[in-house]
């Protein structure tokens, strides 16, 4: 064999030894992609938190009992989009919420397992309170095809007397957003939940005087405290958020249902 066919034996044999490791290699890069885009369509599962800062509202003189149905204080939000299931939990940190904001804006907030156990208290209280989640909706940057999620909470607070009777009815929307980042959906949505809870806590806070007041739930005589000090400071301003697009439009916030 002479020297020239001795080298192109020896580089088909190199050659063929390298061949499959190249074929592995790019091999395992179509695997890895395709497993990270596989991941990318799994189930997002969030739990919601809510920093709300201490309302500067003063104080309603008056009891009030508390009752937060199973519903309310753990709730989930399940839906199926674009190939993802979404568990978003935001029972506990709403719960923890609205025991926070009551407990700044009433004397005293006694929380109860039931609206019977409400009425029991009788004449101690002025009302007994049940608030419930009718709608959290949420917009992606996919969705939207903007860089951002958006948040809407809308809510209702029913207002029993203290016989346990259905005097009245009140609700509000808190809306919420966040830019997107990395590759994550859970932060930017975490963070557009907990702004639409703190946008819904202000509202709460510094408009349901008014609110009871107009609607003869509490008498003017139990506020002239207040009044006398002039109007009570707001809380910390909610980060602005728009409306997420989805939204159908809501009966104005404060009207009766």
């Amino acid at each position: 064999m002479n020297p020239n066919e001795r080298v192109c034996r020896l580089a088909g044999a190199r050659a063929s030894t390298h061949l499959p490791s190249r074929l592995l290699a790019i091999a395992l890069t179509f695997t890895v992609a395709a497993l990270v885009l596989l991941a990318g369509c799994g189930p997002v599962r969030l739990v919601a938190t809510a920093n709300i800062p201490q309302p500067l509202v003063m104080k309603i003189p008056v009891a009030v009992a508390l009752f937060m149905p199973q519903d309310f204080a753990q709730y989930v939000h399940k839906e199926e989009r674009w190939g993802t299931d979404w568990n978003i939990e935001i029972g506990k940190a709403q719960s923890d919420a609205m025991s926070r904001l009551l407990n700044a804006m009433f004397e005293r907030v006694i929380v109860v397992d039931s609206l019977n156990g409400g009425a029991q208290l009788g004449e101690g209280i002025a009302a007994i309170l049940e608030p419930s989640v009718e709608e959290y909706a949420f917009v992606t940057p996919r969705d939207a095809g903007s860089p951002f999620f958006a948040v809407s909470i809308k809510y209702r607070v029913n207002v029993y007397s203290p016989d346990g009777k259905l005097a009245d009815s009140w609700g509000f929307t808190g809306y919420g957003n966040s830019p997107a980042g990395g590759l994550s959906n859970t932060e930017p949505l975490k963070n557009a939940t907990a702004s639409a809870m703190r946008d819904a806590g202000a509202k709460l806070a510094v408009e349901f005087r008014d609110q009871a007041i107009v609607r003869g739930l509490l008498p003017e005589s139990e506020t002239a405290d207040g009044a006398r000090g002039g109007s009570s400071a707001a809380p910390s301003e909610p980060e602005s958020a728009a409306p997420p697009a989805s939204s159908e439009p809501t009966q104005e916030d404060g009207a009766p249902a």
